[in-house]
């Protein structure tokens, strides 16, 4: 059977009820009273029969099933058969009630965790069933072919409402059953992030039916469509969008196996921290968010398979920790560089990084440099007054030594 379309709003649906009868909005033709007398100890029959075939032939409606789905669908049925019987003898019914019922069976059916194949499954049965009967009866009991034709055109039309009313409560019992989830996991993710404590996340992750593991691994990237579409299939994982950058929480395994799909698929370079237990989720996520920024300034870069593994990078991160604060030291460190013009600055910097790095002779210095011996040996003296004693003080040129190198990216950019 084809998936079926929903027509206008439910309040519009319940007013057109409400002003037409069940038996005008189907087309039904109405019986003589002594016919439908003989018709309901058939209807007995006949419910009785649906309700053997769906729990024989229906694997989600099996005799070892949930019993209130068997209580269910068996009500749903026996009220479906007793109003079509109802409608046809003439009273004035709506089906307000049955078609509400069905929306709760549907709605159960969801919660209960089947399908709607099931749902299909039963409906069609009932349809056959429901239309074989009302031909053997209609022949038993003289109903003329023209009037049979109705009956089933009408018959048809009710079962199809019902197995509307029947999805659309299974719709939005789906639907609630996802929003719930997603926020669950959503405050599951929340929670790592703002450094709960472990009794909490053990709690948060059982609401949200997530298996809490050993210990996690944060990966970060750049938020795109793409990244959050692929984290968001990721049933393993956790993810949502902070700040523009996209962060995932699972297990080892899993966050890395999705961090290199998405390097691959993507070509946007991922960021992981190291391994922690749950409860520092929120410290592996700023490591490897400063690792993201160290990156895209060009502090460090990426392995070849787009990855970063920020463990690899640890002196990097203390360095780098505050950037605004690691500012401030350089520059009062660095301050007689400040005063000079930006090509100068560069020049003088690069001389003094490579001799605090390797004390070597101005023509070994000259030669790395690709400049003039004597340019070096000028630069040498300037920065010795620039400097003075402080180049003598092993504390000193290792303060001088950290400085420079988380400066010279920034004063390179400014030349």
């Amino acid at each position: 059977m084809t998936a079926l379309t929903h027509h206008g709003s439910d309040r519009e649906a319940t007013r057109t009820s409400t002003r037409t009868s069940l038996r005008e909005s189907l087309g039904l033709p109405l019986l003589p009273a002594d016919v439908v007398a003989a018709y309901r100890p058939r209807s007995v029959e006949l419910t009785r029969r649906i309700v053997e075939r769906i729990r024989a032939e229906v694997a989600g409606f099996a005799a070892q099933g949930d019993p209130k789905i068997h209580l269910g669908i068996d009500e749903a049925i026996r009220r479906a058969v007793e109003l079509f019987v109802d409608t046809i003898a003439g009273a004035p019914t709506q089906g307000t009630e049955v078609f509400t019922f069905y929306q709760w069976v549907g709605s159960y059916q969801s919660t209960a965790g089947l399908n709607l194949d099931a749902m299909r499954a039963a409906h069609q049965i009932a349809t056959q069933e429901s239309w074989t009967d009302l031909q053997l009866a209609a022949s038993e009991l003289g109903v003329s072919a023209e009037v049979v034709s109705a009956l089933g055109a009408g018959l048809l039309a009710y079962q199809k409402r019902l197995f509307e009313h029947a999805v659309r409560g299974f719709a939005r019992a789906s639907a609630r059953a996802r929003r719930d989830h997603d926020e669950g996991r959503a405050a599951m993710l929340v929670g790592l992030l703002r450094g709960t404590c472990p009794s909490e996340l053990v709690m948060l992750a059982e609401r949200c039916s997530w298996t809490l593991p050993d210990e996690v691994v944060v990966a970060v990237t750049r938020d795109t469509e793409e990244t959050t579409r692929l984290a968001s299939t990721c049933t393993g994982a956790l993810s949502g969008v902070q700040h523009g950058r996209l962060i995932v929480v699972a297990a080892p395994d899993v966050t890395r196996a999705l961090a290199r799909e998405v390097a691959d698929s993507t070509g946007e370079a991922v960021s992981l921290a190291w391994s922690v237990p749950p409860a520092q989720t929120h410290l592996a996520c700023r490591w490897a968010s400063r690792g993201l920024s160290l990156l895209q300034e060009g502090v460090i870069s990426t392995a070849a398979d787009g990855l970063v593994e920020v463990e690899q990078h640890q002196d990097l991160l203390c360095t780098h920790a505050d950037p605004a604060l690691r500012r401030l030291l350089d520059e009062r460190e660095l301050a007689p560089l400040l005063a000079q013009t930006p090509k100068r600055r560069m020049a003088l910097a690069e001389t003094l990084l490579l001799w605090l790095q390797t004390h070597h002779s101005a023509p070994a210095l000259a030669s790395e440099l690709g400049v003039h011996d004597q340019t070096v040996r000028h630069r040498l003296r300037r920065l010795r007054d620039l400097f003075g004693s402080r180049l003598e003080d092993p504390t000193q040129t290792a303060t001088l030594l950290n400085a420079l190198e988380s400066s010279m990216l920034r004063w390179r950019r400014a030349v």
